[in-house]
Protein backbone atom coordinates (compact mmCIF):
# COMPACT_ATOMS: atom_id res chain seq x y z
CA UNK A 1 0.00 0.00 0.00
CA UNK A 2 2.79 2.43 0.91
CA UNK A 3 5.48 1.03 -1.38
CA UNK A 4 5.73 4.31 -3.32
CA UNK A 5 6.00 6.56 -0.26
CA UNK A 6 9.56 7.60 0.50
CA UNK A 7 11.17 9.12 3.57
CA UNK A 8 10.48 12.69 2.48
CA UNK A 9 6.78 12.05 2.03
CA UNK A 10 6.49 10.36 5.43
CA UNK A 11 8.26 13.33 7.06
CA UNK A 12 5.86 15.73 5.33
CA UNK A 13 2.83 13.73 6.51
CA UNK A 14 4.12 13.72 10.09
CA UNK A 15 4.71 17.47 9.94
CA UNK A 16 1.15 18.08 8.72
CA UNK A 17 -0.23 15.89 11.54
CA UNK A 18 1.88 17.79 14.06
CA UNK A 19 0.59 21.14 12.77
CA UNK A 20 -3.08 20.08 12.72
CA UNK A 21 -3.27 18.22 16.03
CA UNK A 22 -0.40 19.64 18.06
CA UNK A 23 2.15 17.84 20.23
CA UNK A 24 -0.33 17.23 23.09
CA UNK A 25 -2.94 15.40 20.98
CA UNK A 26 -0.61 13.07 19.04
CA UNK A 27 -0.12 10.52 21.90
CA UNK A 28 -3.89 10.37 22.43
CA UNK A 29 -4.45 9.83 18.71
CA UNK A 30 -1.84 7.06 18.59
CA UNK A 31 -3.41 5.36 21.63
CA UNK A 32 -6.91 5.49 20.15
CA UNK A 33 -5.55 4.23 16.82
CA UNK A 34 -3.90 1.28 18.61
CA UNK A 35 -7.13 0.44 20.45
CA UNK A 36 -9.10 0.61 17.21
CA UNK A 37 -6.67 -1.71 15.42
CA UNK A 38 -6.76 -4.15 18.34
CA UNK A 39 -10.58 -4.26 18.29
CA UNK A 40 -10.56 -4.69 14.53
CA UNK A 41 -8.17 -7.67 14.77
CA UNK A 42 -10.28 -9.26 17.53
CA UNK A 43 -13.42 -8.89 15.41
CA UNK A 44 -11.61 -10.33 12.38
CA UNK A 45 -10.42 -13.37 14.38
CA UNK A 46 -13.94 -13.90 15.75
CA UNK A 47 -15.39 -13.81 12.25
CA UNK A 48 -12.75 -16.28 11.01
CA UNK A 49 -13.59 -18.78 13.76
CA UNK A 50 -17.31 -18.44 13.03
CA UNK A 51 -16.76 -19.11 9.35
CA UNK A 52 -14.53 -22.12 10.08
CA UNK A 53 -17.08 -23.69 12.43
CA UNK A 54 -19.92 -22.94 10.02
CA UNK A 55 -18.03 -24.74 7.24
CA UNK A 56 -16.84 -27.60 9.45
CA UNK A 57 -20.29 -28.90 10.42
CA UNK A 58 -21.68 -29.39 6.88
CA UNK A 59 -18.43 -30.98 5.72
CA UNK A 60 -18.52 -33.47 8.57
CA UNK A 61 -22.14 -34.38 7.78
CA UNK A 62 -21.29 -34.80 4.09
CA UNK A 63 -18.34 -37.06 4.91
CA UNK A 64 -20.45 -39.21 7.22
CA UNK A 65 -23.18 -39.48 4.57
CA UNK A 66 -20.56 -40.45 1.98
CA UNK A 67 -19.15 -43.16 4.25
CA UNK A 68 -22.66 -44.49 4.95
CA UNK A 69 -23.45 -44.55 1.24
CA UNK A 70 -20.22 -46.37 0.41
CA UNK A 71 -20.79 -48.99 3.13
CA UNK A 72 -24.35 -49.66 1.88
CA UNK A 73 -23.05 -49.87 -1.67
CA UNK A 74 -20.46 -52.46 -0.62
CA UNK A 75 -23.15 -54.48 1.19
CA UNK A 76 -25.28 -54.57 -1.95
CA UNK A 77 -22.33 -55.27 -4.26
CA UNK A 78 -20.84 -58.20 -2.29
CA UNK A 79 -23.61 -60.72 -3.14
CA UNK A 80 -23.50 -59.66 -6.78
CA UNK A 81 -19.73 -60.09 -6.91
CA UNK A 82 -20.00 -63.51 -5.33
CA UNK A 83 -22.71 -64.58 -7.77
CA UNK A 84 -20.81 -63.31 -10.81
CA UNK A 85 -17.48 -64.57 -9.44
CA UNK A 86 -15.91 -61.14 -9.62
CA UNK A 87 -13.21 -60.40 -7.09
CA UNK A 88 -14.21 -57.67 -4.64
CA UNK A 89 -12.90 -54.25 -5.57
CA UNK A 90 -9.84 -53.07 -3.73
CA UNK A 91 -9.61 -49.70 -2.09
CA UNK A 92 -8.36 -47.20 -4.65
CA UNK A 93 -4.76 -46.20 -4.20
CA UNK A 94 -3.92 -42.58 -3.80
CA UNK A 95 -3.78 -41.14 -7.30
CA UNK A 96 -0.44 -39.83 -8.40
CA UNK A 97 -0.09 -36.19 -7.64
CA UNK A 98 0.31 -34.61 -11.04
CA UNK A 99 -0.04 -30.86 -11.04
CA UNK A 100 -2.45 -29.26 -13.42
CA UNK A 101 -0.24 -27.13 -15.62
CA UNK A 102 -1.39 -24.95 -18.44
CA UNK A 103 0.41 -25.13 -21.74
CA UNK A 104 3.78 -23.51 -21.47
CA UNK A 105 5.06 -23.95 -24.99
CA UNK A 106 3.87 -22.00 -28.02
CA UNK A 107 1.13 -23.43 -30.17
CA UNK A 108 2.30 -26.10 -32.55
CA UNK A 109 5.07 -27.38 -30.32
CA UNK A 110 4.82 -31.12 -30.05
CA UNK A 111 5.50 -32.98 -26.83
CA UNK A 112 7.92 -35.89 -26.92
CA UNK A 113 5.53 -38.07 -24.91
CA UNK A 114 1.78 -38.26 -24.67
CA UNK A 115 -0.08 -37.05 -21.59
CA UNK A 116 -0.24 -40.57 -20.14
CA UNK A 117 3.50 -41.14 -20.60
CA UNK A 118 4.66 -37.80 -19.17
CA UNK A 119 6.80 -38.12 -16.05
CA UNK A 120 5.23 -37.07 -12.79
CA UNK A 121 5.76 -33.41 -12.07
CA UNK A 122 6.36 -32.41 -15.69
CA UNK A 123 3.57 -31.03 -17.85
CA UNK A 124 2.53 -32.86 -20.97
CA UNK A 125 2.18 -30.55 -23.94
CA UNK A 126 -0.35 -31.32 -26.60
CA UNK A 127 -0.28 -30.01 -30.14
CA UNK A 128 -3.06 -27.44 -30.28
CA UNK A 129 -2.68 -26.26 -33.84
CA UNK A 130 -5.79 -26.28 -35.92
CA UNK A 131 -5.27 -28.34 -39.05
CA UNK A 132 -5.80 -26.39 -42.19
CA UNK A 133 -8.55 -27.39 -44.55
CA UNK A 134 -7.65 -30.30 -46.80
CA UNK A 135 -6.77 -29.27 -50.31
CA UNK A 136 -9.65 -29.73 -52.67
CA UNK A 137 -9.12 -32.14 -55.51
CA UNK A 138 -9.53 -30.87 -59.01
CA UNK A 139 -12.27 -32.77 -60.73
CA UNK A 140 -11.88 -33.36 -64.43
CA UNK A 141 -14.09 -31.17 -66.48
CA UNK A 142 -15.95 -32.24 -69.57
CA UNK A 143 -14.82 -30.65 -72.69
CA UNK A 144 -17.47 -30.18 -75.29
Amino acid sequence: MFENVGGGEILLIMLVILIFFGPKKIPELAQSLGKGLRKFNEAKEGLETQVKTAMKEPLESLNSAKQGFESKLREVAEPLHAELKIPPPQEPAIPSARPLVAETLPRGTLASASADEAPVGEPAVVDTTVPSAAPTAQLPTREA
